[in-house]
Formats: C-alpha cells, sequence, structure tokens
C-alpha cells in the first residue's frame, strides 16, 4: 500500500488503512491496495484488486476478470459510518444491488448490518462475500427480497403513499390508465385507487371521491400510469430523453406517452373544474391539478418466490401534462387502440420538452399490502387489526389502550367517557393544555382519527356507561375494554351480560394499584361464564388462598380486607380519590395489560378460560419486590339458574368436583340410593343476580342419611365456615346447603319444600336466607355423572327463612311418613345406625 504519511487523515481513516494493511499481508496475494489518496469532500479513497479467479461460478453469475479492482471511499467519521465501494467500470450495470452503473451495494441497512466493532474486517468480508455470491448468480439469494430499482429522489418534487394494490401488465403489452389520488397537503398525496383505460372513468369529482371511499370534500385527481411487461434498469436515468427510450425497449412509444398523460390532464380538467370549456386557447384560467406520472414495472418479489410485483416510482411533471392536455384537447381513447393521432403541434411539443427536462422523481412510501409487512404483524397486536373495539373510559388506561388498538389497525373503536380535559390529569394523560374543558373522549378520537384514517374509524361516545349502555350494539364488537376502574360500572357490565341471551364480546377488565406499581387485567373470553366482577372475585379468592404469602401485595393493593384509610384526591373539594403515577408507570402498566390480554385472545377458542394477568413494575435493583407477570386462568363454572328470581348458580369446578367425590363414596359406602350432601360455601351479589358457589363440603359426622331423607349436622360446622371466611378475606361465607337425589330427578320433595323454612343453620352468622342445592337425575345422567364428571340435574332455589329459630331447637325427627329406614351418619363412617340416633344439633334439608 502507497505510504500515507503525507495525508491529512482522521483518526477513523487512520484505523481504517491501519486495519486495511493487515488484511492486505494476512490475505496471502488475494487481495491488495494501492493509490491512497484523499479527496475534496473529505473521504479516503483507496483502489483495492480482488482476486476471483478460484470462485464458483455458474452460467447465471457475473463474468468476474481474474482480478477485479474498486475503490472504497473512507468517509471521515469512519468507523461509525460504513465505507463505499464503486467499480472503475460499467460491466456491472444492470446487475442487481449495482447502483448507478459503478457503485456496489453491500448492506440492505447498515444501521442494522453495519458493525463498527468490525471496522474494515467486517467491510472486506462483505466485498467479498458480494464477489462470490456474484460468481454463483445469486446477488438475490432465493428466498430473499429483490432488490428493487432506484431513483434518486428530489424533496421538492413531492411525496406519494401508495395505499392500494398495484395493477400488473397484461402478457401482450403494458398496463395503461391512470391512478386515484388523494391530495393530503401541498406536498403529499395517496394512491387510493385504479382507473384502467378500458374502464367507466368517473364523471364527476363527487364519482371520483365515492369510488375512493373519500370524505366529501377531499381533493382528488387522476395521474397517468404506464405498468410495463418487463424489468426495465436497476436505476432510473436522470434525463426525460433516456427514460423514455428505456420505456421504448417495452414498446411504450413517446406519441402513446404523450397522448396518454394528455388524456389524464384534460380529464382532470373536467373533473375539477366542470364548467369550463377545455379547448386548445380559450381556458388559461382552469385551475390544474398536480401532474405525475407513475411508472410501474415487476420488479418487486422474493427471489424464486413465484411472479414478480410491481415496484411503482412517480416523475414530477410540473407544467408539462397539462399544456399536453390542453393542446390535446380532442386525443381521445378508444378501447385498446389507445390513442386517435396525434396533432403535430403535440409531438412537437412533446419531442421538445423531453430533449430538455430532467427528471424530478418524488418520494414514494409503500403502504399497499400486496408489497409491505406491518411491523406489528407478528404481535398480539395484530389481533386487533380489522376488530370492532369499545374502550370504556379514556383516562389513564383507556387513553393508551385505544391510541394502542387505532395503530394495530382497529376497523372501528368506539371511545366512551363523561369526563372533562382538567389541568392535573395532563401530568399522566395524553391531552394538551389547549384541551382543558373539553371532552375527553371527543379529544381523543380526533387525535386518533389522525393515525390512520384509511384504516381506523373512531367514534366519540359522550356519556355515562352505567346509563347509556344500552344506546351501544355491544354485540357489534369484537372486545370491550373496561378500563374506567368503577366498581358500578364493572357490577353494570356483570348483570347486562348475564341477562343478555346474544354471546357477548370478550371483555378486558383493567385496573392500577394505589401508587401505579401493580396492575390486574381481568380477561372474560366470549362465551366465559363469567365478566369482570366474577374474574376479579377468584382473583381476591386465589390471592388469599395462597400459602406462599405471594399475593400480599396484591390483597393490600386491591382486595384489602379494610377499606384504605388514605387516599389521594389531587385537587381540593369532591375530586374522585385516584392513585400516584406518572405517565411512564401507566402506559408501562397499559402496554404490559394491554399486549397480556391479546396474547391470551389469540389462543385457540378451546383454551379459552377466564384468566388474569398481574403485572408488577421494577422497583429497582435492590428491591426483594418480585416483579413481572403472573397469570392465574380458572375454567367455566357449572350454571344452573334459580328460578324463583332468575339469578345465575354458578359452582366452580372444585365445588362440583367435591360433590361428585362424595357422591362416589357414597355410592360404595352406603349404596347406590342413599342420599348424602353437605354445606354450601360462596356468596350472593343482589347487584349483578348471581349465586357463587365456591365450596362444598360433606355432610358432617352428626349428619343423617338414607335413601328418602337427608339431615345436615352441625358437629364442627362453625368451626370450619369460621376459619374459611378469615381464610378468604370474608369473600367466601355459609352460603346453603347441597344434597342429592340418586338416580331421580333434581327436584324438591315434599320434605325438602317443608324444611326450606328453617333451612339456615341456627349459627351466629347464619343468614336470613340460604341456597338448595340439590344434585340428581335420571339413571342415565346420574350413572355419567358418577363416571365422567359430565353435569347432573341441578335444582337450586335461594330460600328465605320464614320459621323462627330458636337457640336450642328440637331433635329433628325422620318424617312420619317414611317408615322406618336404614339409617347411615355423615362423615366417613362405614356403617350404618340402628337404631336412628339423635343428633345433638340440625336443621333439614
Amino acid at each position: 500500500m502507497k505510504d500515507s504519511t503525507t495525508l491529512e487523515l482522521t483518526e477513523g481513516q487512520q484505523l481504517a488503512l491501519e486495519q486495511l494493511h493487515r488484511i492486505v499481508q494476512a490475505s496471502q496475494g488475494s487481495v491488495a491496495a494501492t493509490h491512497v489518496a484523499a479527496t475534496a469532500d473529505g473521504y479516503v479513497e483507496v483502489r483495492v484488486s480482488v482476486g476471483c479467479a478460484n470462485l464458483p461460478r455458474t452460467q447465471d453469475g457475473l463474468r468476474l476478470r481474474s482480478v477485479e479492482a474498486v475503490t472504497l471511499r473512507i468517509p471521515p467519521d469512519f468507523p461509525f459510518r460504513a465505507p463505499s465501494v464503486r467499480t472503475r467500470h460499467t460491466r456491472f450495470a444492470g446487475t442487481p444491488h449495482v447502483n448507478w452503473g459503478r457503485h456496489l451495494c453491500l448492506y440492505r441497512s447498515t444501521a442494522t448490518e453495519w458493525d463498527p466493532a468490525d471496522g474494515m474486517y467486517g467491510f472486506i468480508t462483505r466485498l467479498l462475500d458480494w464477489f462470490e455470491a456474484a460468481a454463483a448468480g445469486q446477488l438475490d439469494r432465493p428466498g430473499e427480497p429483490l432488490h428493487p430499482p432506484n431513483a434518486l429522489t428530489d424533496h421538492t418534487a413531492g411525496l406519494l403513499v401508495i395505499r392500494h394494490d398495484a395493477p400488473v401488465a397484461r402478457p401482450d403489452g403494458p398496463w395503461l390508465g391512470a391512478a386515484v389520488l388523494h391530495q393530503v397537503n401541498d406536498i403529499r398525496c395517496d394512491v387510493v385507487g385504479w382507473l384502467a383505460v378500458e374502464d367507466p372513468w368517473p364523471d364527476s369529482l363527487e364519482q371520483l371521491r365515492e369510488s375512493a371511499a373519500l370524505p366529501a370534500g377531499a381533493r382528488a385527481f387522476l395521474a397517468p400510469v404506464v405498468v410495463t411487461t418487463k424489468h426495465l434498469t436497476f436505476e432510473y436515468p436522470l434525463t426525460a430523453r433516456e427514460l423514455v427510450e428505456f420505456m421504448a425497449r417495452d414498446h411504450i412509444t413517446p406519441r402513446l406517452l404523450l397522448g396518454l398523460t394528455g388524456f389524464v390532464a384534460g380529464h382532470n380538467r373536467t373533473l375539477l373544474c366542470p364548467d369550463a370549456t377545455v379547448s386548445s386557447g380559450d381556458d388559461e384560467d382552469t385551475p390544474a391539478a398536480p401532474v405525475h406520472l407513475l411508472l410501474g414495472t415487476p420488479s418487486r418479489g422474493i427471489a424464486g418466490d413465484g411472479p414478480r410485483r410491481t415496484h411503482l416510482v412517480a416523475w414530477h411533471l410540473p407544467d408539462f401534462a397539462d399544456q399536453v392536455g390542453r393542446l390535446a384537447a380532442d386525443t381521445a381513447f378508444s378501447g385498446h387502440a389507445y390513442l386517435a393521432e396525434l396533432g403535430d403541434e403535440v409531438v412537437r411539443f412533446g419531442t421538445d420538452w423531453l430533449d430538455r427536462q430532467s427528471t424530478r422523481w418524488m418520494r414514494v412510501y409503500e403502504a399497499r399490502p400486496e408489497v409491505t409487512v406491518r411491523r406489528d404483524h407478528a404481535s398480539p397486536a395484530a389481533w386487533l387489526r380489522g376488530k370492532r373495539i369499545l374502550v370504556l373510559g379514556a383516562g389513564a388506561l383507556g387513553a393508551p389502550v385505544a391510541d394502542m388498538c387505532a395503530r394495530a389497525g382497529a376497523a372501528h373503536l368506539t371511545v366512551v367517557d363523561h369526563g372533562l380535559v382538567h389541568p392535573g390529569i395532563l401530568a399522566r394523560q395524553p391531552y394538551t393544555d389547549a384541551d382543558i374543558g373539553f371532552s375527553k373522549a371527543r379529544v381523543l378520537a380526533d387525535r386518533l382519527n389522525r393515525i390512520d384514517p384509511h384504516a381506523t374509524r373512531v367514534e366519540a361516545f359522550v356519556g355515562n356507561v352505567t346509563t347509556r349502555l344500552s344506546a351501544l350494539d355491544l354485540h357489534t364488537f369484537d372486545l370491550i375494554w373496561d378500563c374506567t376502574a368503577n366498581r358500578i360500572v364493572r357490577a353494570h357490565l356483570e348483570r347486562a351480560r348475564r341477562t343478555d341471551t346474544a354471546a357477548w364480546p370478550h371483555l378486558a377488565t383493567l385496573m392500577i394499584g394505589h401508587h401505579a406499581t401493580r396492575g390486574i387485567a381481568a380477561i372474560s373470553p366470549r362465551g366465559a361464564t363469567g365478566g369482570g366482577t366474577d374474574v376479579l372475585r377468584r382473583t381476591a379468592l386465589a390471592a388469599h388462598a395462597d400459602a406462599t404469602r405471594a399475593f400480599d401485595d396484591l390483597i393490600d393493593d386491591f382486595f384489602p380486607t379494610t377499606p384504605p384509610t388514605e387516599l389521594f384526591q389531587p385537587e381540593p373539594g369532591c375530586s374522585d380519590a385516584t392513585f400516584t403515577g406518572s405517565a411512564a408507570d401507566v402506559t408501562a402498566l397499559a402496554g404490559q395489560l394491554a399486549t397480556g390480554v391479546l396474547h391470551a385472545l389469540a389462543e385457540p377458542a378451546d383454551r379459552h378460560t377466564m384468566a388474569v394477568l398481574i403485572v408488577r413494575m421494577p422497583t429497582g435493583p435492590t428491591s426483594t419486590q418480585p416483579s413481572g407477570p403472573r397469570w392465574l386462568t380458572w375454567p367455566n363454572d357449572t350454571l344452573a339458574t334459580d328460578e324463583a328470581t332468575g339469578y345465575d348458580v354458578r359452582i366452580t369446578p372444585a365445588a362440583l368436583a367435591e360433590m361428585r367425590a362424595e357422591a362416589r363414596r357414597g355410592a360404595r359406602v352406603r349404596g347406590p340410593r342413599v342420599e348424602t350432601g353437605g354445606t354450601l360455601l360462596g356468596a350472593v351479589d343482589d347487584a349483578i343476580g348471581v349465586i357463587f358457589i365456591d365450596e362444598a363440603t360433606g355432610p358432617p359426622p352428626d349428619s343423617l342419611l338414607t335413601e328418602a331423607y337427608f339431615q345436615h349436622g352441625l358437629d364442627g360446622v362453625g368451626r370450619h365456615l369460621t376459619a374459611r371466611r378469615k381464610a378468604t378475606g370474608n369473600i367466601s361465607r355459609f352460603l346453603g346447603m347441597w344434597h342429592t337425589h340418586p338416580h331421580t330427578a333434581a327436584q324438591p320433595s315434599a320434605t325438602d319444600r317443608a324444611a326450606m323454612t328453617s333451612l339456615t343453620l341456627p349459627l351466629d352468622d347464619a343468614p336470613a336466607r340460604a341456597l338448595v342445592l340439590i344434585a340428581g337425575g335420571p339413571p342415565p345422567v346420574w350413572n355419567q355423572w358418577l363416571a365422567t364428571g359430565d353435569s347432573p340435574d341441578l335444582y337450586a332455589h335461594l330460600a328465605a327463612r320464614t320459621a323462627s329459630v330458636t337457640a336450642e331447637p328440637p331433635p329433628p325427627q325422620p318424617p312420619a311418613h317414611l317408615g322406618p329406614a336404614q339409617w347411615w351418619p355423615g362423615g366417613y363412617s362405614t356403617h350404618p345406625h340402628s337404631p336412628v340416633p339423635v343428633p345433638r344439633k340440625g336443621s333439614r334439608s
């Protein structure tokens, strides 16, 4: 390598030359470097020779010489910017990954592929790999994206966003027509549709807007489009004449190009000013649309993966097409004949223009589905695309969740909130000072509608959820997010969901703890037996039941046994109590909770269960507080209905399994027709109309069991109920009693009905009503339950006590009409009583 000590080099360039020197020494003659020189723009150029004689070659590969010479350009800020490489010839022109005939493209993206730590070692390795792939004809390797044509864009020419899948040329010739453009602002237009020359073209601007689904008042016009049958070049030229010569390779003549351009320009004048007379000289004041010519070539796709897709570039034509349109006012397309004879004046003007005009390529942003992949396509948020979503609450949780749904491409989003923006919420909610005093829902909807108006429509619904829920057609939604953190809203949703005969959408209930360090997402998929109130109740029970005390912090934050004494009220007066936390806190929690919900919904439907996601924020490197997500899931309950009240009776699988286990044991020990039963623990929620059965126990030892009658004893019941009430944080309490009717209908007998008036146990906390649950069924149903666990027939009735209960009730006696019978004790006894024992206390069932 030529001595470079006399050059003024930056530290990085000196490093590059030192690394290159070591590479040359270690290459054993396969790489040589000479002629080091500085350039006026601060680069250092080095001529490098690469030995290619021993590279494997194929018929499709480049014809490489035994030694190929290239020039490296090393930037002043190397290694923080990658070098570039070019040839001293144009033999590789037209080859993939060769730009402008000389520049070799080694990196698809230097931001992700260039590693400053590799320096020249990595760069020369890339260069050697390029020559090896070129010799083998694998510059576009199978499975990799094809190298598209390159066009030097001019930022003053404007911006084009292509949203509609592009047309494809016919086998027998190019596709000719127009693109429907929506002018978004002074520099940007969106392609929202296509018109072939043989299609009916709109006669008015209103028809054009309607065909492209554009709103009233949108500025729209047409642009001429040519889609060729073959790939033309890897880089588009800088002059109009060269471009036309390229297009002539696909039989696109100047006359055809001029005629199409003039025809579209004339049609634009008709659309934009229908009352104007379109002629060759009397309409100078008619407004002209911006003129762009779109050129498409079959250049996009994956190497080796079927037909190529259209690659589009846009040529900005200032003042040209409008003038052609005026000169060619009488020119018209006629079927596939395309053009009538162009006048000499049009041809002379167009030819003169082509000879002196440079090309000005617009920036093109692709947004059409056929060639773009959404950045979130493999994420849980992909579930939201095209869905109808309802977000209840536009506050700290609802606003970011709604934003996530809009950005994910939800087709329709409804945001419900009755609140106004006030100064305090700006600390963590996505509103501004200018929004103060306005409806949160409307402000949020306006902002979200600007994210992607082509994909998502956002609607604001201002009102109280609990009073106006009926105004929303809930069955049209795919997912409801309850972000209100409001018990009343949750109860209202639970009741509405329970009483609705139609299937509800998925429901996700989100909450944040008092200091925004914890969050909960309760998930009720479509078809789940419980909604947000139900799932959160289960969460509280599971947290209290955990022997490891891993959920004590959760209990304190969300399910305290006593109401919190410290409430955070950010504004004086009667403002709602809320939580402390920053925008970073609530946004992080909202993102984790929403992602978890979408993960759950994306699972197969047969795995859908009620679930809760618990998220704890990291609190510091020395904290012992666990962080991260934790899932709890539950299968659906078995449902029964109390016909008298209409309440749902929800029996957990654990409770029903305990009843079945006792029934199976009784059948083995006492005989298949002896009744059994026990105590039920749970709760009655009159607000939502649900009776929760959390647990079931077997018969106490002093119970009496026979084939026609069951007497519930009291031995140990009070102690058990007290222990369970304490263990569950007073969530699960004495609820009632259950018993069986083996091989017979699950209906109360006359004896059962008589006993319901004094059903409740004479305990200190016995309620004034209790649930009677009877499990039975004809022999096929009963035997199937015992054998496989299929649900038996169930009878449920919430009985109110009407008879008085004395402190020491008389011993129960078997009904006289039953006559003598063999009686069994409860508990785990395996021998019957004879004669019948008299219990100390008891109640009938």
